[in-house]
Parts: C-alpha cells; sequence; structure tokens
C-alpha cells in the first residue's frame, strides 16, 4: 500500500500538541476540546484537582507560539456536555477564546456536543471553508470539500504497550480528496485505541467511507513527529 512520506506531510502541516497547522492557509485547528469534561469527571467522583483551563491555555499558547496562525479554528465538541454549561465552563471558554483572540482570528465550528454552544458564544458556523481546504466537525456527511479535516472519533493508536493520541492522514481517500482526523485536544480525553478498527467501527459518517487500512497515523514523541506506515501495514507486525 502506497504511502505519503515524512518528508512530505511534514512539508504541508505542522503537528504540534494535538493541533494542526496547514501551511497553505496559515490555519491552525483544534478539535474535542470538550471544556467541561474536567467537571463531569468530579461530578463522577474523581475528586482531585485536574486544572482543565490551565491545561487548555498552556497547550493554546505553546500552540501558538510555535505556528503563529492567523487563523484558528475549533473544530467542533468545544463544550463537553450536551444540556447544561455552568458559569466555571462559560468562564474556561472565554479565557480560552481571550488568549486565541489576543493573536489570531478565531472560528467556532459546532460539533455533535455544542447545543449550548450558539447561546454562549454566537457567530458559530456548520464548517470552515478557505484556500482549497474544509473543516468539519465530523458528525455530519459532508457535501462538496477540499481537503477535509475533521475531528469526532478521537484517534489514539497503541505502539508497544503505550497508547498516544494520533492524526490520521489519508491521501484522496475521501472522494479523491485528502482527509485528515484530528486527535482530541483536551489531554483527559483518552483517546479510541484505532489498530485494528475497521470503518464501520468509526463514529463518523465520512471515516465510515474510507477504507480504514489506508490511513497513517501521525504521533507525537517525545517532542518529535512520527508518520507511521498505514493501518494496513501496521496491523500485519501487530
Amino acid at each position: 500500500m502506497s504511502a505519503v512520506s515524512e518528508a512530505d506531510l511534514l512539508s504541508r502541516f505542522g503537528f504540534y500538541r494535538s493541533a494542526l497547522y496547514i501551511r497553505d492557509i496559515d490555519t491552525c485547528v483544534a478539535s474535542d476540546i470538550h471544556i467541561g469534561l474536567a467537571e463531569t469527571l468530579y461530578r463522577q467522583g474523581l475528586h482531585f484537582p485536574l486544572h482543565e483551563e490551565e491545561t487548555l491555555i498552556e497547550r493554546f499558547e505553546a500552540i501558538l507560539d510555535r505556528f503563529n496562525p492567523a487563523v484558528f479554528v475549533l473544530d467542533g465538541d468545544i463544550f463537553h456536555a450536551f444540556d447544561r454549561v455552568s458559569r466555571s465552563v462559560v468562564e474556561t471558554f472565554e479565557a480560552v477564546l481571550a488568549t486565541l483572540r489576543s493573536e489570531c482570528e478565531v472560528v467556532l465550528v459546532t460539533g455533535s456536543h455544542d447545543t449550548m454552544l450558539p447561546a454562549v458564544a454566537g457567530g458559530t458556523v456548520e464548517r470552515y471553508d478557505r484556500g482549497g481546504y474544509t473543516v468539519v466537525h465530523g458528525d455530519r456527511p459532508a457535501g462538496d470539500h477540499g481537503t477535509l479535516v475533521i475531528g469526532h472519533d478521537h484517534p489514539a493508536i497503541e505502539i508497544d504497550m503505550a497508547r498516544f493520541p494520533c492524526f490520521l492522514y489519508g491521501e484522496g481517500v475521501f472522494g479523491g480528496k485528502d482527509l485528515v482526523v484530528m486527535p482530541a485536544y483536551n489531554p483527559l480525553s483518552p483517546g479510541v485505541t484505532i489498530n485494528h478498527m475497521q470503518r464501520r467501527d468509526f463514529l463518523s459518517p465520512i471515516l465510515r467511507r474510507v477504507d480504514a487500512g489506508s490511513l497513517q497515523p501521525v504521533v507525537e514523541v517525545d517532542g518529535e513527529t512520527v508518520v507511521l506506515p498505514p493501518l494496513a501495514g501496521i496491523r500485519r507486525f501487530a
């Protein structure tokens, strides 16, 4: 199975702290922020401080320092809870927006969890199209599009009994266009191990139309970006 070289992929994209930088359009994307996940875990009995706001903002500041983008797209599931947004969640959300807006334009793409987002933020969109790229959350089918960037499935890969959040890249795999699948940005989200997943196992209707074995995982290991072979090749040696 053909694979895109690491050099070719990195000449087009930057991968850092679970965010994607699209060099052609000077745009960063982060998906599945899940603000309020710490609050949910606390209500479920995990009674120690998780410092969600500080962690999210520290990561965003590091990404801004690394790439200095003109635009930052938050690609859906910005909130964790479907039906309620507490004052502390709104405060964290506003702190994140203030951090990003001090440096660049911010675009809010709605996801399946974001039923409350338009009431809190306003100015949300279902997709962002720019310069041959289309950013959607991935919970709904995509119409006409450029290179697709989606979230929703929280991919992670297991390597030597350790699990790493990962991006997935597929060249020409969806309607002849390229596809990038984002990991969950919130480090409290463990991710879903995709080593042996088939198309029917994914949540996204977009990924259910893709040959999962053709997707290449991209991971960050000790601060370095590593582009792995397609999943079909990895499975042969697992």
